[in-house]
């Protein structure tokens, strides 16, 4: 009896192993999803930015984050207060400093709208003014003054960034030219001379014929006979 019993238990034990091993090898449709296993959401979002120059170098900006509803979903999980987004804006331009810096939600539209003024995005080298963004960015459209670019970037938690840059050059501006440089995109550009006031190298100089002539008097007459010198002069 004891050996019948065991007999019975091997032959059970080998039909459940054998129902197993052919469950394991049967092919997963294309497609079918993997029960037990969730597969990451690719975040992918339209990041438009309209960006005003100031003559004193200033940029307004103002800027649209845009997504599916599925991404708009994954983007409040990650950021859902206003806050935890200005963070996010900070740290994804840690090159320029930003103040004003506004948020809001928009769930309606399914996007995200945000207001700034950036500093250091242009600086003056001789008699040109360089406008500076980070990363190769594609030049698409020009209309005078008012360049369009696009570029795309990964996302911190995956997926990607679609870009579209909208920037406007003052009115004056004039000599208008893209490069690449080191990685960054820049944009060269004239503007009016102000006359010496808007022009340090000018007021350098001026200063400096200045010194000079003060010295010039001061060896030829001595300190007792500049104020005759000055005398002399508007006679």
């Amino acid at each position: 009896m004891a050996v019948k019993t065991r007999v019975m238990l091997l032959i059970l034990a080998l039909l459940i192993s054998w129902t197993s091993l052919n469950v394991e090898a049967q092919p997963i449709a294309l497609g079918q999803p993997i029960k037990g296993i969730e597969l990451p959401i690719k975040l992918e979002i339209d990041d438009l930015l309209n960006m005003t120059v100031m003559e004193n170098g200033l940029v307004k900006v103002d800027e649209v984050v845009k997504a599916t509803a599925t991404g708009y979903l994954t983007l409040k999980q990650q950021y859902p207060l206003p806050f935890l987004f200005k963070r996010f804006i900070e740290m994804d331009k840690t090159d320029v400093e930003l103040e004003n810096l506004t948020v809001n939600f928009d769930d309606a539209n399914r996007r995200v709208t945000a207001s700034y003024v950036a500093l250091g995005m242009t600086a003056k080298r001789m008699d040109k003014w360089v406008f500076t963004m980070e990363g190769d960015a594609k030049l698409t459209t020009r209309a005078g003054n008012t360049l369009v670019f696009s570029k795309t970037l990964p996302m911190p938690m995956g997926g990607k960034k679609n870009m579209i840059i909208t920037i406007h050059l003052p009115e004056s501006a004039s000599d208008i030219s893209v490069t690449t440089e080191g990685g960054n995109t820049k944009i060269y550009y004239r503007l009016p001379s102000s006359g010496f006031g808007g022009n340090p190298i000018l007021m350098g100089v001026l200063a400096i014929l200045v010194i000079l002539l003060i010295l010039n008097l001061v060896l030829k007459e001595g300190l007792m006979g500049l104020p005759k010198m000055l005398r002399r002069g508007k006679s």
